[in-house]
């Protein structure tokens, strides 16, 4: 890449890059000040397609339009100061926030983790009434600002998803890469179906990295739930904070917040009834004039036993005293009554208020009902055209590797030898074996990793290799998703004694995701496979022990 950018921007250093492009720290040489810039680059996923790339130039300028229009009305959010594009390359020039990233901070305090997701749900209220949804919500995408210290969200997911959007034979467009990250990513969004509570979720488990610095693979996870065993990690956390941030995280969007404002009221209740009974005026006592005044121990006349009745003003003495006990004695009934009367006003406005605040509350719990029904309604909607689309980029897909493979890629299986009349393995045992094969690899080599069920279907030489395969994608924090997995034909089959061979053709829909969670579109592959299996007979079971496999 080129020092300077358009004759105008001088690179300064990488700051990363991804299977979308690149990011770079910039300098702005025709300003005076020479401000620092982020400037991020940009590649189409299907750059050899020229109808592609024209579709997402117009994409790219509207996402443009929209990282505009949230930087310049939220502080927490880039401005956007150009984008422009060159050799199929698109280029956005965004605002350098000087700070440190939340994944090089954590682990920070209770308190601070609240004031961040605090802060944080009030932005996804602004992007989410703008119909964004972020996709990729995670430490390393919040900075914390060094100026205010407050939390500066980056890295929004839209302008990444428009590098792999395609055109269907159909007419309509679809991306072909997911936005997100591995761990932070919501299992709504891995399927291409992002709805707002998506953001939240990541947003939950933000929070919990921020408090604990444990990713959430590092955390043990239930069987029967899948929820994760997180606040044994954060023991003096408080149940308001806890419970929330077990709510945004739940795997079915149907349990989570519908939306940033319920999460957020529901954050803050807590504290806002905390702040409402401490709020309850109290008498102070001030050096002023006015104010009420320390009664001194009300004196206590005690009789004297010895009575002497030679003192003739005896007897008017006691009743001056007994007077005077009798006026203090009224006195200060009716100060502890008038201090009685102030509380009880007090007490009833502060019960008013909160009677005032319950109904508040739940005018808001209805607004929120009604607007999670809009948002179920119009994800019904949405929904029905995902899945319209996605059943023509199948349809699309399955034309296009049925003419690839008219072209007869896969070798031809060699003559079978003659079938042995004492043969052990029969042909449906063959195929119950390969299809059984089939079906386990979406364990083996899913994100679970599951070497066990490779035993069930192969030894030898298919097991080793495919455990090798296992192994490496691991190491690379890589697994496969697969769909249609359909035998379509026997091409052939033969046994003798304790062997057998068998020839098929299947259908196979399978997805490779690399650690970053993005696509391989070269290993990734949706057609028919031609495929010849030797098996034998190991410990009274048929098994797979060779099929051909590149690097064994």
């Amino acid at each position: 890449m080129d020092d300077l950018l358009l004759d105008r921007y001088q690179i300064v250093k990488s700051l990363g890059s991804g299977g979308f492009g690149e990011t770079f720290l910039a300098k702005d040489t025709q300003i005076p000040s020479q401000r620092l810039v982020v400037i991020k680059r940009l590649k189409p996923a299907n750059a050899s397609n020229s109808m592609s790339t024209e579709l997402i130039e117009k994409l790219f300028e509207k996402e443009a339009a929209v990282l505009e229009e949230l930087g310049n009305n939220s502080s927490q959010i880039p401005k956007l100061y150009g984008y422009f594009s060159n050799n199929d390359e698109f280029y956005l020039v965004q605002e350098y926030i000087q700070g440190k990233s939340l994944n090089e901070i954590a682990p920070v305090g209770i308190e601070q983790a609240k004031t961040i997701i605090s802060s944080l749900i009030t932005i996804l209220k602004y992007i989410h009434s703008k119909g964004i949804i972020h996709r990729d919500i995670k430490p390393e995408n919040i900075i914390i600002r060094d100026s205010d210290h407050l939390p500066v969200l980056i890295d929004f997911g839209a302008v990444k998803e428009t590098m792999g959007v395609v055109t269907l034979g159909s007419g309509s467009t679809v991306s072909s890469v997911v936005i997100g990250t591995r761990g932070f990513m919501a299992p709504e969004q891995s399927a291409g179906r992002s709805v707002f509570s998506t953001d939240l979720y990541a947003l939950g488990l933000t929070t919990i990295y921020a408090m604990t610095k444990k990713l959430p693979v590092e955390f043990a996870t239930s069987q029967l739930t899948g929820e994760l065993d997180w606040q044994s990690d954060v023991p003096e956390i408080d149940s308001n904070l806890a419970r929330v941030i077990d709510k945004a995280i739940q795997m079915e969007p149907s349990r989570r917040y519908p939306t940033a404002e319920a999460m957020y009221q529901d954050l803050n209740v807590s504290k806002m009834q905390t702040e409402i009974i401490t709020n309850v005026p109290k008498r102070t006592t001030t050096n002023s004039s006015e104010s009420t005044q320390v009664i001194s121990p009300i004196p206590t006349f005690i009789p004297n036993n010895t009575t002497n009745y030679g003192n003739k003003t005896s007897g008017s003495g006691n009743k001056v005293v007994i007077a005077l006990g009798v006026i203090c004695f009224l006195a200060f009934l009716g100060l502890g009554s008038g201090f009685m009367y102030v509380q009880q006003i007090n007490h009833q406005a502060a019960l008013k208020t909160l009677k005032a605040e319950k109904e508040k509350q739940e005018a808001e719990q209805k607004k929120l009902q009604a607007e999670k029904e809009k948002i179920e309604a119009e994800q019904k909607v949405i929904e029905a055209q995902i899945n319209q689309q996605e059943a023509e980029a199948r349809l699309e897909n399955e034309r296009a590797t049925q003419s690839i493979l008219s072209t007869n890629l896969n070798p031809a299986p060699a003559p079978p030898p003659p079938v042995s009349s004492n043969a052990s393995i029969s042909r449906d045992a063959a195929v119950e074996v390969v299809r059984g094969w089939l079906y386990a690899k979406g364990d083996a080599f899913g994100p679970s990793y599951n070497r066990g069920v490779i035993g069930n279907y192969l030894a030898g030489t298919a097991y080793d290799c495919n455990v090798k395969s296992v192994n490496w994608l691991q190491e690379n924090g890589a697994y496969y998703t697969y769909g249609v997995q359909r035998i379509d034909d026997i091409e052939s089959f033969s046994a003798s004694g304790n062997s057998a061979t068998i020839s098929v053709r299947f259908t196979e829909d399978r997805t490779l995701y690399n650690a970053n969670g993005e696509i391989d579109r070269n290993a990734s592959k949706f057609g028919t496979v031609n495929m010849t299996y030797n098996l034998e007979m190991i410990g009274g079971t048929p098994k797979i022990t060779y099929f051909r496999l590149p690097g064994c």
